[in-house]
């Protein structure tokens, strides 16, 4: 993994973790007052956030990849 890629990839990892709190954060209300309710997520938006996050990530990193890697992976695969 060359340099671009690594820091793609760490990007990718703290977009993930702020996606998270911030869909989070809204319902912290519902914690510190227990008569209103449990707290509720929204678990679809989360998830489609995370494969967006995933799939945008993961198409950086391959576009990043060196010539070199890529020539590797062809010769082995000989």
């Amino acid at each position: 993994m060359n340099k671009k890629q690594l820091v793609f990839l760490w990007l990718g990892i703290i977009a993930f973790i702020l996606v998270t709190i911030q869909l989070l954060r809204p319902y912290t209300f519902f914690i510190a007052d227990a008569a209103k309710g449990p707290v509720k997520i929204v678990w679809l938006i989360l998830v489609c956030r995370w494969l967006v996050i995933a799939v945008v990530t993961g198409g950086l990193i391959c576009t990043f990849q060196n010539k070199k890697d890529k020539k590797a992976k062809h010769e082995q695969k000989q």
